[in-house]
């Protein structure tokens, strides 16, 4: 009886070992599907906690621009160096359109639709390198505008930079416009928009230099005082226009003043490319941005 016993135990047991063997991967398929559940919701919900931030594109300010040529094949390169003003502005994308001799190019930078309370103002700066193409004459005159910043070029002039050469420039730029921001006064963010409140030109005849000032203002013309002011010269207008450009700061008065000798007659165009500093918006539209001057017969 007692052995009958112990007989019949040891068959259920080594029963109950195989189903126990069987149950086992079920088991462990079970448990691994509900540990993948659980992490799944918990990152669900970790996402969901999180607000979503709509975000737009915003015209880039830019800072120089450089147009190359090779030689060899007439591939035309633009270098733009353009500048992120805040912590949460993101280069983006740019777009290239060409319509006969204008090449027109804008630069995008990536923002939130509404400024978050902690972006605070931190200036950067993107290397850009754009090609525009083959389909140039040479002898021809062309005119590249980046974000309303103007650069004329004659194809096969002089004023073409090799590529080494215009990306060096660029470089050299980027580092400068560092180095210079750096050691700006620290003036407090004003966050509003600013105009070039007027332009104006002085001359001496006999060194045919001219001085010309610029007033920055607020919209309701209060000056202001330690923004960086770019501006372009273009001319004159004819086979040998060039295009230079120049920075200078806002003084105590709101007036940034640049000067230039113009050693070759005919009409000169001069224009306000932009404005930056202490989280101002520039804003084209009113004031005055462009003067022309005229030297000569």
């Amino acid at each position: 009886m007692i052995v009958a016993a112990l007989t019949n135990l040891d068959n259920e047991s080594s029963s109950f070992k195989r189903h126990l063997q069987q149950i086992k991967p079920i088991l462990l398929i079970t448990l691994a599907v509900l540990t993948i559940s659980l992490i799944s919701c918990s990152e669900k919900q970790e996402s969901n906690d999180k607000p979503s931030q709509d975000t737009v594109s915003v015209s880039a300010p830019i800072r120089d621009v450089v147009v190359a040529s090779n030689p060899e094949t007439n591939e035309h390169t633009v270098f733009v160096l353009s500048a992120q003003l805040f912590e949460c502005h993101k280069h983006s994308v740019w777009n290239v359109e060409r319509l006969g001799d204008l090449i027109n190019i804008e630069v995008f930078n990536l923002q939130p639709v509404e400024l978050p309370d902690d972006c605070a103002e931190s200036l950067s700066t993107t290397q850009n390198e754009i090609n525009i193409g083959s389909d140039y004459e040479f002898g021809n005159t062309y005119t590249v505008v980046v974000n309303g910043f103007s650069k004329v070029f004659i194809a096969g002039g002089e004023n073409l930079k090799g590529l080494d050469v215009a990306k060096q420039e660029i470089l050299e730029e980027e580092k400068e416009f560092l180095e210079e921001n750096e050691l700006s006064p620290e003036l407090p963010a004003i966050n509003l928009p600013v105009i070039s409140n007027s332009v104006d030109a002085d001359w001496d005849f006999e060194t045919r230099k001219v001085i010309i000032t610029v007033l920055v203002t607020t919209k309701s013309e209060e000056p202001v005082e330690g923004l960086t002011v770019e501006v372009s010269l273009v001319g004159p207008v004819g086979p040998d226009i060039q295009s230079v450009t120049a920075k200078e700061m806002t003084a105590q008065n709101g007036i940034a003043t640049f000067d230039a000798i113009l050693d070759k007659d005919g009409s000169y165009m001069f224009s306000v490319e932009y404005i930056n500093g202490r989280g101002v918006e520039f804003d084209k539209n009113p004031g005055e941005s462009y003067l022309q001057i005229d030297i000569g017969d």
